[in-house]
């Protein structure tokens, strides 16, 4: 199915001319006459979706740059039919996967909500802060950090449940990525070519807290691998975690769902090596150091050669991670 738009965006005053542009779409299927919807490409062959609607409210706004939102009119050219919608369009090319999931949330709420204008005038003031996050791209070690992070949480999902979400990133002082009430995990990914180190930064990631444990857990991962970032959030989902809460902890990582398509970011798990860090363990963290030491050391980043720690252990007991958290200490 096509649309040819017809004059104008009255949206944008009655002066400003579209002319006769046409648009690839395809409908929607499932949502009834008075809030179908088609998504496609535009004549200018950006990501876009057309939303009918049966009211004369008139929209034009821009959220986070990316997405522009208009209402015009339309004609379907197999039917002759005219038709009022509201245009969603990506601005940004390296965006369209996130477009498309922005896109599928409205039309999953079309499913069930009536009113058109407030689904997507919604949906618009959820996503501004998530498209912000996306206009600023990961580097690829961020993303094979994020993938390792991402597939601890979904074993640790799949064993104690989707209450186990809250382990996970509480806030952005976190110091560990994963925060229980006796144990703490710290998760680094190691690359095929390179299985001898990790990163780490700051003297806290390794600090032990004041009571628990803590378990450095080491993914060893292949790049352009086949499992994409995307999927595995899409596997989470599956095991029953809103979507909004992962959505929220995928944001402070700095990621939003539909990234992975443009940055190609995809990876194969080998394995897990874990160790516990005691203080004997070869770490530097700010207790190993005098406090004026400690104090003046910023932005500190060292390589850590896991030979030097003790052999590590194959499986790590989830069970441990008890989702009854405490404040971090």
């Amino acid at each position: 199915m096509s649309f040819e738009d017809l004059r104008s965006d009255t949206s944008l005053g009655d002066d400003t001319t579209l002319g006769n542009a046409e648009a690839q779409v395809s409908p929607v299927p499932g949502l009834p006459e008075g809030r179908r919807a088609w998504t496609g490409k535009d004549d200018l062959s950006r990501a876009a979706a057309y939303f009918e609607i049966t009211s004369d409210e008139r929209l034009s706004f821009r959220v986070s740059e990316v997405i522009d939102v208009t209402t015009i009119n339309v004609r379907d050219e197999k039917t002759e039919e005219e038709i009022t919608t509201v245009k969603l369009v990506c601005n940004d090319r390296r965006l369209d996967g996130v477009f498309n999931v922005f896109v599928d949330e409205v039309c999953d709420s079309l499913q069930t909500e009536t009113d058109v204008v407030n689904v997507i005038a919604t949906s618009a003031g959820e996503w501004r802060n998530l498209l912000q996050v996306a206009r600023s791209p990961l580097s690829e070690s961020a993303l094979a950090g994020l993938y390792g992070e991402l597939r601890f949480l979904e074993a640790l999902v799949g064993d104690v449940g989707v209450s186990a979400i809250r382990t996970w990133q509480r806030s952005n002082r976190d110091v560990h990525d994963f925060i229980g009430a006796s144990a703490r995990v710290e998760v680094k990914t190691s690359s095929f070519q390179n299985r001898a180190a990790v990163t780490v930064h700051g003297l806290r990631q390794l600090q032990l807290p004041v009571s628990g444990t803590l378990t450095l857990a080491v993914a060893e991962v292949q790049r352009q691998g086949e499992d994409p970032i995307d999927a595995v959030i899409g596997r989470i989902q599956d095991l029953g975690v809103p979507i909004d809460e992962l959505r929220a902890k995928l944001a402070m990582a700095g990621y939003v769902q539909g990234m992975s398509d443009e940055l190609e970011a995809s990876f194969s798990l080998v394995g897990w090596r874990y160790w516990e860090i005691t203080r004997a363990s070869p770490v530097l963290s700010a207790s190993a150091l005098e406090d004026s030491v400690a104090l003046a050391v910023s932005d500190l980043v060292y390589s850590l050669d896991l030979s030097a720690l003790p052999a590590p252990a194959a499986t790590f007991d989830f069970i441990r991670l008890s989702v009854e958290l405490e404040e971090p200490a």
